[in-house]
C-alpha cells in the first residue's frame, strides 16, 4: 500500500467517524429546536464539501489519464456531482441532505459500474473504486440519517 493510499484511507475513516458522531449527537436534539436546524445546515454544508471533493477527485483522475477511453465521459459526470454540491447551498437543509444522499448513492453506483467493465478501469487504481463506493454509500446513509423526521 502506498503512502498516498494510506493517507486517503485515514482521511476517509476519520471523516466518516466525525460525520457519524456529529449525526448521532444531532439526532438526540428535539426535531423542532433551533439547534437541530442549525446542525442540519452544518451537516448539509459538510456533505456538499464531501460531494464536491468526490467530483473533483474524478476530474483529477480524468485529467491525469486523459488518454483513457472514458475520460471525457467521467469528467462530464464528475461535473454533475460538483454542480449538485453547489445546488445544495441554495436549498433548505433537509432537502440538501436528500440531494447529498441521492448524489452519493449515484456516485457509488458509478464506481461499481467500473468493475463489470461498463466503464473503463484505466482511470483509477484498482482498489480505489471499491473503497470509494463503500465510502460514498456510508456517507449517503449518514446524510439520510441527519435529516429531521417529518
Amino acid at each position: 500500500m502506498t503512502d498516498a493510499a494510506r493517507t486517503l484511507l485515514v482521511a476517509c475513516v476519520l471523516s466518516a467517524a466525525a460525520a457519524t458522531m456529529f449525526v448521532l449527537r444531532l439526532r438526540r436534539l428535539d426535531p423542532e429546536s433551533p439547534e437541530r436546524r442549525i446542525g442540519e445546515l452544518r451537516a448539509a454544508n459538510a456533505a456538499a464539501l464531501v460531494l464536491a471533493a468526490t467530483g473533483a477527485a474524478t476530474i483529477g483522475f480524468s485529467v491525469a489519464n486523459a488518454a483513457a477511453a472514458t475520460a471525457a465521459l467521467e469528467m462530464a459526470l464528475a461535473f454533475f456531482f460538483v454542480g449538485a454540491a453547489g445546488l445544495m447551498f441554495f436549498r433548505e437543509p433537509r432537502q440538501a441532505l436528500l440531494i447529498a444522499t441521492a448524489a452519493l448513492l449515484e456516485h457509488a453506483v458509478l464506481d461499481l459500474a467500473h468493475r463489470p467493465g461498463w466503464l473503463s478501469t484505466d482511470l483509477y487504481p484498482r482498489w480505489y473504486l471499491i473503497a470509494c463506493a463503500v465510502y460514498d454509500g456510508y456517507m449517503a446513509a449518514v446524510c439520510f440519517l441527519a435529516r429531521r423526521p417529518r
